[in-house]
C-alpha cells in the first residue's frame, strides 16, 4: 500500500510531524524547506550591513543625534536581546545563540553609527560568519532530532509522535484557552496511537486535568479533532444565567452546564412530527460517588424542564425524601417518598405503560409525538439502588417504557451488578458521570466511545472536584462524549423562581394516563407551595387529596367503576405482638376445625356404605374439594328432616363476582395488604376449592389489583377489581 497524502499541501502556520523523510532527493520543495534557513543568516547580515552604512551617512557625526541614537540602540537591542533568551526556554543551545546574536548585533549598530563601516568591516564579517556558524549548528540539530534540552536529552514528545506515525495541522487558540488541531494518520498509524500521546501532549501543554480529547471524525476513518484546555475556565463554579424556554415543548433543548469552551445543551427527545429520523428517548443513567454533585445536576435538570409544557415529571426518593426535591416538589406532578407507594407505583406503571402503548397506537404513532394528546412522562428515580429488592420489575420497566413516551431518569453511587442488573444499565442509553473512583466504577457509567475518546486522559476526581462530569447521549454529538464539562450551580431562590414562572405553562396530568394510574394518582400526597427551609414538624404543607366521605358500599351491580377510594398513605396499619398471636391462633383453630369436619364426613360415609363401599366412593373426600352433603355424626340419630336446606352452589361468574365484592370493599376500607388466610376464608362463601384462589389471584393480577408482595406474605392491593375492569 501506498504513502497516504503524497501531494496534499499542508496550511500555513500548521505543525506537521514528518514520519519518513526521503533525504536522496533534493527537489525545489526539499531546498525551499531546508536549504532556505540555513541561507538566512548570511542574508540577513548582508542586509543588517546596508543599514548601519545608512544609519552612519544620516545621524554619524553629529553632535547631538549621533549619542542619543547610540544610548536609544543600545536600549532597544538590550531588550530584544532579553526577550529573547526568555523565549528561548530551557533549550541552552538557542538561549547561547539568542544571547550571541542579539549582542553581536547592537555592538556592530553602535560602532558603525559612530565611526562607520570603513573601520569596523573587518571584525563586522567576523562576528557574521560565527553567527551564521550557530545558526546552522542550530538547524541542523533540530532537523537531526537532537534538539537539546535542558537536560541535554532529545524531545520525547517529537519521538513518540514519530513513533505514532501520525501528524497535528492547522493548531488554534481561542479566547477562552482552547487549543484545537486536526489529526491525521500517516501509512501505519491509527486514531489509538494518537489518543495514546494525550496524556504526555497534555502535560507538555500545562492543560486542565480531563480537559484533553480527541474525537474521531464520524465519516472519515484516521482523522479527528484534538481540543487542549490550557487553563481552566470552570475552576471557580459556573453559575446559572437562569431558566429559558419557558413555555417550551419537551424537544426543545436546554443548557445544564459549560465545557470549557462554552454551554452544553441536551434534549431528551426529538420532534417526530418535523423530522422522521428525530431521536427518540433514550433513559439516562447518573452516577458518581457521595459528594461528587449529582443532586446539583438533578436539580438544574429538574429545574429546566418545570418550565415545560406537555411534560409531567414525577419523583421517587427513598433514601433521602425531599432533599434533592425540596425546592420545587410543588411544582412536580408527583413526588413519592414512601416506599409502599413506590412499590405500588412501579406494579401499576406496567399497567400505565400498556394502556398508553394501546392508546398511542390508536393515534396512529409508534412512539410520543407531539401530535399526541399524550404528555411526555418523565420518572426521576433517586438514589435508585433502593430498587434492588423490586429490579426485575424494575429492569422490564425500563425496557418497555421508551415506546409508550416515558423516560427514566436513575440516579445512584454505583451502577454495578448489586444494584441494578446489566439489562437495565444497558437500557440507559444515555449518561452523566460524575467524580467516580476508578476505571471499573466509569465503564459501568459511560458508554465505550466515551471511554475511547478519552482513553487514559480519563480522570476520576471522586468527590474533590464536585460538579464536574461527562456528559453522553441526549442528542450530544459524539465527538463531545469525551469533553468535561461543569454542571451549574444555581440557588435556592433561582429554583423556586423557575418554578412559579412555568407555573401558567405547565399541564396537568393527561387524562388518559391519570385514569390508568387510578386511585394512586388522585390520592397522591401533594405540595401546593414550596416546603424549602421548613423545619421539623413544618410539612404541613404537605397534604393528601381530600378524601371521600365514607359511605356504605353500593351494591356490586350498581358499583360506580370511577368512585374515588380514600386516602390511604402515608402507611398502612400494622399489628401488634398480640394482635399477631391472636390471629395466628385463629388461623390455627380454624384449619383444626376443617380437619375435624374432614374426618367427620369420612367417618359418616363408612358407617352409610359398611362392607360395600369401593374406593372410587370416597374418592371425592379430599380437603381440597368441595363440601357438600349433611355430616351425619355417630351422636346423631339420622333425622335429616330437622336440618336447614343446602344453599345452592354459586355459578363461577357469580362466584368471580362475590369475590370481586370483597376485594373492593377491603380496598375501600383502607387496607394495602391481602393475607393468603383471607381468601382462604372467602372459599366457604362460594362453596370452591383451592384452585379457585390461585386462578382469581392470577385474575387480579393481570387487571393490576394486587401485586405479590416480596416478602411472601400475601399480596398488595393496588386497586379495586369494580374499577379497572373498565379500563383494561
Amino acid at each position: 500500500m501506498g504513502r497516504r497524502n503524497k501531494t496534499k499541501q499542508t496550511a500555513a502556520g500548521a505543525q506537521v510531524v514528518h514520519v519518513e523523510t526521503d533525504s536522496s532527493r533534493l527537489s525545489g520543495g526539499w531546498l525551499l524547506v531546508h536549504g532556505l534557513p540555513l541561507a538566512t543568516p548570511g542574508i540577513g547580515c548582508a542586509i543588517f550591513a546596508i543599514l548601519i552604512v545608512l544609519a552612519h551617512a544620516q545621524w554619524g557625526g553629529d553632535p547631538v543625534w549621533t549619542p542619543l541614537l547610540s544610548i536609544l540602540f543600545l536600549l532597544i537591542g538590550a531588550l530584544v536581546t532579553f526577550f529573547a533568551h526568555l523565549s528561548a526556554g530551557p533549550r541552552m543551545l538557542l538561549r547561547v545563540l539568542m544571547v550571541v546574536t542579539g549582542s553581536l548585533a547592537t555592538g556592530s549598530l553602535v560602532l558603525g553609527l559612530v565611526v562607520g563601516m570603513g573601520a569596523i568591516w573587518p571584525a563586522y564579517i567576523l562576528c557574521s560568519l560565527v553567527v551564521w556558524v550557530l545558526w546552522g549548528i542550530w538547524r541542523g540539530t533540530k532537523y537531526a532530532g537532537a534538539t537539546p534540552t535542558a537536560d541535554g536529552a532529545g524531545n520525547p514528545l517529537m519521538e513518540a509522535i514519530k513513533q505514532a506515525k501520525v501528524q497535528f495541522n492547522n493548531p488554534t487558540v481561542d479566547e477562552r484557552g482552547v487549543v484545537r488541531a486536526t489529526v491525521e494518520t500517516l501509512s501505519g498509524g491509527t486514531l489509538e496511537n494518537a489518543r495514546a500521546l494525550m496524556p504526555m501532549i497534555s502535560a507538555e501543554a500545562r492543560a486542565v486535568p480531563g480537559s484533553t480529547n480527541l474525537a474521531g471524525d464520524l465519516d472519515v476513518d484516521g482523522r479527528g479533532v484534538v481540543e487542549i484546555a490550557t487553563r481552566d475556565n470552570l475552576k471557580h463554579g459556573v453559575p446559572w444565567p437562569g431558566v429559558s424556554g419557558i413555555g417550551s415543548l419537551p424537544t426543545e433543548p436546554f443548557a445544564i452546564g459549560e465545557y470549557q469552551t462554552g454551554p452544553c445543551q441536551v434534549q431528551i427527545l426529538g420532534d417526530l412530527s418535523k423530522d422522521r429520523r428525530a431521536p427518540d428517548i433514550k433513559h439516562l443513567k447518573i452516577g458518581g460517588v457521595t459528594g461528587s454533585g449529582k443532586s446539583t445536576g438533578a436539580r438544574i435538570f429538574l429545574a429546566s424542564q418545570l418550565v415545560k409544557r406537555r411534560l409531567n415529571i414525577i419523583g421517587i426518593d427513598l433514601s433521602k425524601g425531599l432533599q434533592t426535591f425540596g425546592p420545587f416538589a410543588h411544582g412536580m406532578t408527583w413526588v413519592i417518598t414512601n416506599e409502599e407507594e413506590a412499590r405500588l407505583f412501579l406494579h401499576r406503571l406496567k399497567h400505565v405503560i400498556k394502556g398508553r402503548n394501546n392508546h398511542l397506537t390508536s393515534e396512529k404513532l409508534m412512539r410520543w409525538s407531539p401530535t399526541s394528546s399524550l404528555n411526555v412522562l418523565e420518572i426521576w428515580v433517586e438514589e435508585s439502588k433502593e430498587f434492588r429488592k423490586f429490579q426485575t420489575l424494575y429492569g422490564d420497566l425500563v425496557a418497555d417504557a421508551r415506546s409508550a413516551g416515558i423516560f427514566f431518569v436513575s440516579s445512584t453511587q454505583h451502577w454495578n451488578y448489586r444494584n441494578v442488573s446489566t439489562d437495565t444499565r444497558a437500557n440507559h442509553g444515555a449518561a452523566i458521570m460524575f467524580g467516580v473512583e476508578s476505571y471499573e466504577n466509569a465503564e459501568q457509567i459511560l458508554p465505550k466511545d466515551a471511554l475511547a475518546a478519552l482513553g487514559k486522559n480519563l480522570q476520576y476526581w471522586g468527590a474533590n472536584k464536585p460538579g464536574y462530569c461527562y456528559v453522553t447521549g441526549l442528542s450530544i454529538p459524539m465527538n463531545r462524549w469525551g469533553s468535561m464539562l461543569r454542571i451549574y450551580d444555581p440557588t435556592d431562590e433561582q429554583l423556586t423562581e423557575a418554578v412559579e414562572l412555568g407555573a401558567p405553562h405547565r399541564d396537568a396530568m393527561d387524562p388518559v394516563t391519570a385514569h390508568l394510574f387510578g386511585e394512586l394518582f388522585t390520592q397522591r400526597t401533594r405540595y401546593p407551595r414550596s416546603i424549602w427551609g421548613a423545619t421539623s414538624g413544618q410539612d404541613a404543607t404537605a397534604t393528601p387529596a381530600p378524601a371521600a366521605a365514607p359511605q356504605a358500599p353500593p351494591a356490586a351491580a350498581h358499583r360506580d367503576p370511577d368512585t374515588t377510594a380514600p386516602a390511604r398513605w402515608p402507611s398502612t396499619p400494622t399489628l401488634t405482638d398480640d394482635e399477631q398471636e391472636m390471629t395466628e391462633m385463629a388461623d390455627d383453630e380454624t384449619a383444626e376445625e376443617r380437619e375435624a369436619m374432614y374426618e367427620a364426613l369420612r367417618t359418616s360415609r363408612r358407617r352409610h356404605l359398611g362392607e360395600d363401599a369401593h374406593p372410587s366412593d370416597l374418592a371425592d373426600v379430599d380437603p381440597e374439594d368441595v363440601i357438600s352433603g349433611v355430616i351425619v355424626g355417630p351422636d346423631t340419630d339420622g333425622n335429616e328432616g330437622d336440618d336447614e336446606p343446602e344453599t345452592p352452589r354459586p355459578s363461577t361468574e357469580e362466584a368471580q363476582r362475590i369475590w370481586d365484592m370483597a376485594l373492593d370493599d377491603w380496598y375501600r376500607e383502607g387496607r394495602t395488604t391481602v393475607r393468603t388466610a383471607d381468601l382462604v376464608e372467602l372459599l366457604a362463601n362460594v362453596q370452591r376449592a383451592r384452585k379457585f384462589l390461585y386462578r382469581q389471584t392470577e385474575r387480579w393480577e393481570q387487571l393490576g389489583c394486587v401485586a405479590p408482595r416480596p416478602d411472601a406474605a400475601g399480596w398488595d392491593l393496588i386497586a379495586s377489581p369494580m374499577q379497572t375492569t373498565t379500563r383494561t
